[in-house]
């Protein structure tokens, strides 16, 4: 396939409060977790996201600026599990409306059972459990197998992620174990994509032996690449944002390139411009911009990227926007 040219869908099938606030009000909770026990309106509130979110119109959107894949963040919860409800056939009809916008689909395992990084898109935050029970890996194990088998069909079914953003305190052996159970369960049904997330270590040395030493075809490292997380970015200069994505990312994914095929699954424009070190020549529009350019220009180096996040329901975090982005002619309209 040629060089993916992505966005993710992200808040549709796992609620993150920032990326829609208006759900939330009057909700003590950031995750889905919350929603769905401090809401009484819950299912019903969740079934009206679902249907108006994200519609078929976005994807004619999507696939008029040639983007040519989206990663679909979906829970483990996905057949409805108490306190969860089932959003199984909106699932369903997004595979749909993407084979007949001829639109690839990268399947993302966005959550787990007892929360594998203890974030909000985790399902629920603050916990970090999933690592502590086997039966939990089990459990993830099970869901994957059953999404490959209920999915599978679908001509925009591109492959499936195991699991996002394992946390960096997880022990290495533990991750890189359960990826090979769960790559074998995967391929006893499908030869499609299977993609691994780095869990934060993206120079770890042990990748390489895992991915060399492992016989495992058509596979994908997923690395994230943000610069509102690092301490150091948030409070340098605009010039080490640069310095960063030129001298540090871009090598490290030719260099991971050469053994393994490379996406940066999630990356976007956010950046905290008022903790930004800035002098006389200070333009936000200009910044934006070249971190765009940049930032495209890199990832393409390696096996491509999905931009975080497709729309953010709210008039702030605009450069988390992707369609806003587009709109205001920071983000390319053509791809």
């Amino acid at each position: 396939m040629e060089k993916i040219r992505g966005v993710n869908l992200g808040g549709w099938f796992v609620l993150e409060s920032w990326m829609k606030p208006a759900l939330f009000d009057g909700i003590d909770s950031k995750d889905e977790t919350g929603f769905s026990i401090k809401n009484v309106n819950a299912e019903k509130d969740l079934k009206k996201h679902w249907e108006t979110f994200i519609t078929k119109d976005d994807f004619i959107y999507i696939k008029s600026l040639g983007i040519n894949s989206l990663r679909l963040p979906i829970p483990w919860w996905l057949e409805g599990i108490s306190p969860y409800f089932s959003a199984l056939p909106y699932i369903h009809q997004a595979m749909q409306w993407a084979a007949e916008v001829e639109l690839n689909v990268l399947l993302d395992l966005h959550t787990a059972p007892g929360c594998q990084n203890g974030f909000d898109n985790g399902g629920i935050q603050d916990v970090m459990t999933w690592h502590l029970d086997q039966k939990n890996i089990e459990v993830t194990v099970d869901k994957l197998e059953f999404i490959t088998k209920e999915f599978k069909k679908y001509p925009s079914f591109w492959g499936i992620q195991v699991l996002n953003e394992p946390h960096a305190s997880i022990d290495m052996n533990l991750i890189q174990s359960f990826y090979l159970d769960a790559y074998h369960r995967i391929r006893k049904h499908t030869d499609k994509v299977i993609v691994f997330h780095d869990a934060f270590r993206p120079t770890d040395p042990t990748w390489k032996h895992f991915f060399e030493s492992n016989r495992m075809e058509n596979i994908v490292f997923d690395i994230h690449l943000y610069h509102c997380f690092d301490h150091r970015l948030v409070n340098g200069d605009f010039d080490l944002h640069i310095e960063t994505i030129i001298q540090k990312r871009l090598p490290m994914i030719q260099e991971l390139s050469k053994f393994i095929r490379v996406v940066v699954g999630e990356w976007s424009l956010g950046i905290n411009y008022e903790k930004l070190q800035k002098n006389d020549s200070f333009d936000e529009l200009l910044y934006n911009r070249i971190l765009a350019d940049l930032q495209l220009y890199a990832y393409t180096q390696g096996y491509g990227y999905y931009f975080w996040s497709y729309k953010i329901e709210r008039e702030s975090h605009e450069n988390w926007d992707f369609k806003r982005l587009v709109e205001k002619k920071i983000l390319p309209s053509k791809y």
